[in-house]
């Protein structure tokens, strides 16, 4: 059904009169009738009575004034409710980074980004590089926070932050945080290293691999029990600034080794689709990075999108 005949049914039962209605309708009194016409045989139905004094709505008419209305009204409410649906995040969103950053970034970022988009079911997930390198791939996750360099072509990838890496050692070690320590000094040390293909394992293998170095290994182990190993003296960990400030440092030493910085990145598959909760997700999450920064709690510098790696 043409949906105008209907207004025009309307304005006829408010105002009782073609000509009325014509005239404001800035249309002629006979094309008027004719779309009443019309609609009445649309309906199958007689919709008004005509008398010497004007139209009246018949039993019919009533019923279907009632039912105009409304669908009138619903109809007139689908645009906005549409364009609210355009710019509302929905739906599920999965997000990975490294369980370190917890303090310095996710938990203010999640916190953040469930109270603005309460739409989203998000799932969060903290695991090493490689892991949710792979979690991309497999569409388990739809965001990540990766460590640098990636060579897959897969990948979308923008800069997010550079931070120094710092050697952590027992308190008796000697190592101090106003006293930096040379890539070959590090080289020296036995190491407590997070397994291949991690991404800051690959990136202290390839400084050492610049400088004829190997690294030599004390063990390989996941984050969790890298703190007890030191304080237990089996070895020297490598760690990123924000590594440390889940750690308690007042039971270690640590000391910025020289030019050794990691560059994280924000990635996703680059052939899937990115979602208006995703979009959102990250720019809260470089809002999130730059303010953990603003404020103190990372020591790190960061990079905008078109900024490159220039250590």
């Amino acid at each position: 059904m043409n949906l105008r005949k209907w207004e025009y049914f309307l304005k006829v039962a408010e105002f009782g009169s073609l000509s009325r209605v014509a005239e404001k309708l800035d249309m002629s009194q006979p094309a008027l009738s004719r779309q009443i016409a019309a609609l009445e045989q649309e309906i199958g139905a007689s919709l008004f009575h005509r008398t010497g004094r004007g139209l009246t709505l018949t039993p019919a008419g009533e019923v279907f004034r009632v039912r105009a209305e409304a669908i009138l009204e619903e109809i007139a409410r689908v645009p906005g409710e549409v364009t609210y649906a355009a710019n509302t995040p929905s739906g599920r969103l999965a997000f990975g980074a490294p369980p370190f950053m917890g303090r310095v970034l996710t938990g203010e970022l999640v916190a953040s980004y469930v109270e603005t988009y309460p739409h989203v079911r998000l799932r969060v997930r903290g695991a090493h590089s490689f892991q949710l390198r792979e979690a991309i791939f497999f569409r388990d996750i739809d965001i990540g926070i990766l460590a640098a360099p990636l060579t897959e072509p897969d990948l979308h990838t923008e800069p997010l932050l550079m931070e120094q890496l710092y050697l952590v050692g027992p308190l008796d070690s000697g190592l101090s945080v106003d006293q930096s320590i040379s890539v070959d000094r590090v080289a020296d040390c036995p190491l407590i290293l997070t397994p291949r293909p991690d991404g800051l394992r690959t990136l202290i293998e390839g400084e050492f691999a610049r400088i004829g170095r190997r690294a030599k290994i004390a063990v390989e182990t996941e984050y969790a029990p890298m703190d007890d190993l030191i304080r237990r003296k089996v070895g020297y960990a490598i760690m990123p600034y924000c590594g440390m400030v889940n750690s308690p440092l007042t039971q270690f030493a640590w000391a910025p080794i020289e030019g050794l910085w990691v560059t994280w990145l924000i990635a996703t598959l680059d052939n899937a689709e990115r979602t208006l909760a995703s979009r959102r997700f990250i720019d809260m999450l470089r809002d999130a990075a730059r303010h953990s920064i603003e404020q103190g709690r990372w020591s790190a510098r960061y990079l905008n999108h078109a900024e490159k790696r220039d250590r």
